[in-house]
């Protein structure tokens, strides 16, 4: 794993806030030279956990690179947690897109209605 050092400068003019320095203070290098990445998984046994990835990840071309931003340090209830608040999300979310569906539906069933009895006064 190659670590850089990259010099931020610490006046007036730096555009990096004090999360940010601390961040690439330590900057990782992918196996295409690249500065890698920092991702989340959500898999089920890494749900919420950052990890460095190469930056082509989805162009086709990454070199697999893959790291761990941070040390392991979740307990198994706020694992279960995670992974239960993002199933209740997801599930949340297809209730909200079928409701859009039915409204949609609903719209236009109206505005048929609506043309329809629009003709027949005429």
């Amino acid at each position: 794993m190659e670590k850089v050092k990259m010099e931020v400068g610490s006046g007036s003019g730096s555009s990096l806030s004090q999360r940010s320095r601390r961040r690439f203070s330590c900057l990782r290098l992918c196996h295409c030279g690249l500065p890698a990445k920092i991702r989340q998984a959500w898999t089920e046994k890494n749900p919420g956990r950052h990890f460095y990835g190469c930056p082509r990840f989805k162009l086709g071309n990454e070199c697999n690179y893959f790291s761990w931003f941070d040390e392991e340090v979740g307990t198994e209830w706020q694992r279960r947690a995670l992974l239960q608040a993002r199933d209740e999300i997801q599930e949340k979310d297809k209730v909200i897109e079928q409701l859009q569906k039915t409204i949609s539906e609903m719209k236009s069933h109206l505005e048929k209605k609506k043309t329809g009895k629009g003709r027949g006064r005429e």
